[in-house]
């Protein structure tokens, strides 16, 4: 009598290989895709701030009234300065916020590329996966060996009712 196995056998396989080589590529594209978004969100964030300092650069001269004299200046009011100032330090903390993540992005770029962090970083990957693969297939032998006992104990206990 042959008994099943419910958990299927699952030896090395030659295209582990292959699958390493695109989990390394698939994680090294989502780093860089990752970056990219930095880059750009902190990039937009530069101009944005920059330019609305730039329009905001003019709080001290005075506006035009619209439907009236264009040679008739009116000063803006304090609190109006006082917003313009607040808004001006508003983008200028922002300014420097986003230099400052750029800075650091570079930094934490060109440590990894002169450490080449990237290798021990995927030795380390491989040797968990490695220690969770022989774990797993333990932890399966075992199930096999205890779906075996229970089969045979079923079959002994069949035979043995089924002898009476």
């Amino acid at each position: 009598m042959q008994r099943q196995r419910f958990i299927p056998d699952t030896s090395t396989n030659p295209s582990d290989t292959t699958t390493t080589t695109a989990t390394q590529n698939e994680f090294f594209s989502n780093i860089e895709d990752e970056l990219n978004k930095t880059l750009d969100n902190e990039m937009e964030q530069l101009v944005i701030s920059f330019r609305d300092m730039v329009k905001a650069a003019g709080f001290d001269v005075s506006l035009r009234i619209s439907g009236r004299d264009d040679n008739r200046e009116v000063e803006k009011d304090k609190y109006r300065n006082a917003l313009d100032e607040y808004i001006g330090e508003l983008r200028a903390a922002n300014l420097e916020r986003a230099c400052q993540t750029l800075l650091t992005m570079t930094h934490d770029l060109k440590t990894t590329l002169l450490l080449n962090d990237t290798k021990t970083l995927m030795q380390l990957r491989e040797t968990r996966k490695n220690a969770l693969n022989d774990r797993t297939q333990k932890i399966k032998s075992k199930i096999v060996k205890l779906n075996d006992a229970i089969s045979e104990a079923i079959w002994e206990m069949e035979s043995v009712l089924g002898g009476n």
